[in-house]
């Protein structure tokens, strides 16, 4: 799902021309509601880890498929290297699992979990 957006998003930002960054807090929004899912499903845990998970696919796979596709983002950023592509994977990663968290919580306050770790 996350790597669907950013394709559809990085398409979107460079044939209308405008800002792909702009649309940073739907990620956000993704990570709560996966966090949520999860929970629901499975529980507490999951919820959380699985939205780190797909933080973990929008650094790396959504990352290179918008680097492929080339989105619209003002001023021009120069090539990550090595250092700053690991320190973004880790970055988003733990940014998801926060967001993650929060959806998760918010599912288990509802009482609507689903698991033993409720």
């Amino acid at each position: 799902m996350v790597t669907g957006f950013d394709a559809v998003t990085s398409l979107l930002s460079r044939s209308l021309q405008f800002d792909y960054t702009n649309f940073l807090w739907v990620s956000f929004v993704i990570y709560v509601a996966v966090g949520f899912w999860g929970a629901l499903h499975q529980g507490f845990v999951y919820g959380t880890l699985l939205g780190g998970i797909a933080g973990l696919s929008d650094s790396t796979i959504g990352w290179f498929v918008s680097q492929v596709i080339g989105p619209f983002i003002q001023p021009k950023l120069p090539s990550p290297n090595l250092i700053v592509i690991g320190l973004t994977i880790v970055f988003v990663t733990l940014v998801a699992l926060a967001f993650a968290s929060i959806g998760a919580l918010v599912c288990k306050l509802t009482g609507r979990t689903r698991s033993a770790d409720t």
